[in-house]
């Protein structure tokens, strides 16, 4: 997923910022779950868990940085991503692991995944 940098994303050291890389990675992950195809536009789901190492710093001159996600793990209601954001010759920038719970908007509380999207998640274990 390519996500497209803003003004704003740098810091006083004309870096990309580490909150920003955040955001990033959101963006992007929203994105890929997007293109699964078969959940539903307003699939919910919450962040658990986010593990981040950064590499090296990404700067406005990179234009887009581009974010890929790997399934690791489907469980009963959450998914474990491997996440990495490079830049477009191909450094890398972050490495994440990231955990999301499904979720239940009426009850405010998390949800058992269904046997269709753990199937479609399950695909994406195998696919980059």
């Amino acid at each position: 997923m390519e996500v497209e940098l803003r003004w704003t994303d740098i810091d006083a050291y004309r870096h990309v910022s580490h909150m920003a890389l955040v955001t990033i990675a959101d963006q992007g992950r929203g994105r890929w779950l997007e293109s699964l195809g078969d959940l539903p536009v307003d699939w919910s789901y919450v962040l658990a868990r986010l593990e981040l190492d950064f590499h090296v710093p990404a700067v406005l001159d990179d234009r887009k940085l581009l974010c890929s996600y790997v399934v690791e793990h489907v469980g009963t209601s959450s998914v474990r991503l491997r996440e990495q954001i490079t830049t477009p010759t191909g450094t890398v920038v972050l490495e994440a692991v990231s955990v999301i719970v499904a979720w239940n908007s009426d009850r405010s509380r998390s949800r058992a995944l269904t046997e269709e999207e753990k199937s479609l998640l399950r695909v994406a274990i195998t696919q980059p």
